[in-house]
């Protein structure tokens, strides 16, 4: 049982009982659902977590205004709690969209959303959506393939194309064995679907600007599964999801980005 009452904070309000209701208290009872479980996906593929000293934030980064929308309004319908977009022109345009909260950047942390660097943060698929109903597990990997997920085409040497899906991530090389255990932990969740998927291999690496090393993690969906895949779980992306629907038709060659 999650115990988050050090996190509490009163907005004013009575309960029949007459305890002071909280924020925390509506947050909790969003624990076990679709809507939390995809906020938790998104946060910890494309979002951020910070949690130091007095400070608390959520922050996410897109070029995609609509995307930053649909966020925004999502965050404030489920906790109430306003976003600040703001424009950075320095390169391309993109848009930053922070929520300051400590209260919600704790409760996230305590639901098994990692915080700081992900790169070198030891996580798990949280408990909960492990053991959630299947719309649970549904919207978490929807939302961590939006997010992290490829889809792409590779040339044979006939000439035909295969189409690739998977996932992919980098880890610090002395957690990288956690690493491969949190993209197993997704594949456990595939097969509830009847979705196939090759073993987590390791792919590549990169030296990041510390100097450390991060080690590449990948898994690929069996192209039999590519149906299960689209009809249950899918791309909340347009093109990804364009591309998906060209591979399920068996098209054999590349499709214009």
């Amino acid at each position: 049982m999650l115990d988050l009452n050090y996190i509490k904070t009163k907005n004013g309000k009575i309960n029949k009982c007459g305890g002071v209701v909280t924020s925390m208290d509506k947050w909790i009872k969003l624990i076990g659902s679709p809507e939390l479980a995809r906020v938790v996906a998104d946060i910890t593929g494309d979002g951020h977590l910070q949690l130091k000293d007095w400070r608390g934030l959520v922050s996410f980064y897109s070029n995609d205004i609509k995307a930053i929308n649909n966020l925004k309004d999502k965050f404030n319908k489920l906790f109430g709690i306003k976003g600040h977009v703001y424009v950075d022109n320095r390169v391309n345009r993109r848009y930053k969209l922070f929520f300051i909260s400590k209260p919600l950047a704790l409760f996230f942390e305590k639901i098994g959303v990692p915080s700081g660097n992900k790169t070198n943060s030891i996580f798990d698929v949280p408990s909960w959506v492990l053991q959630g109903r299947k719309k649970v597990k549904t919207e978490y990997l929807k939302g961590f393939f939006t997010a992290e997920g490829y889809i792409y085409p590779t040339k044979l040497k006939n000439n035909d194309v295969r189409w690739r899906i998977g996932m992919e991530q980098y880890k610090n090389e002395k957690i990288k064995d956690r690493g491969k255990k949190y993209m197993e932990q997704l594949r456990e969740m595939l097969k509830n679907f009847k979705i196939n998927s090759s073993p987590v291999r390791f792919n590549g690496h990169n030296i990041r600007k510390d100097g450390t090393r991060s080690i590449g993690l990948r898994f690929d969906i069996e192209k039999s599964s590519f149906g299960n895949f689209y009809k249950y779980i899918g791309f909340d992306h347009s093109e990804k999801q364009r591309k998906l629907l060209f591979a399920m038709r068996g098209h054999n060659r590349c499709a214009r980005v």
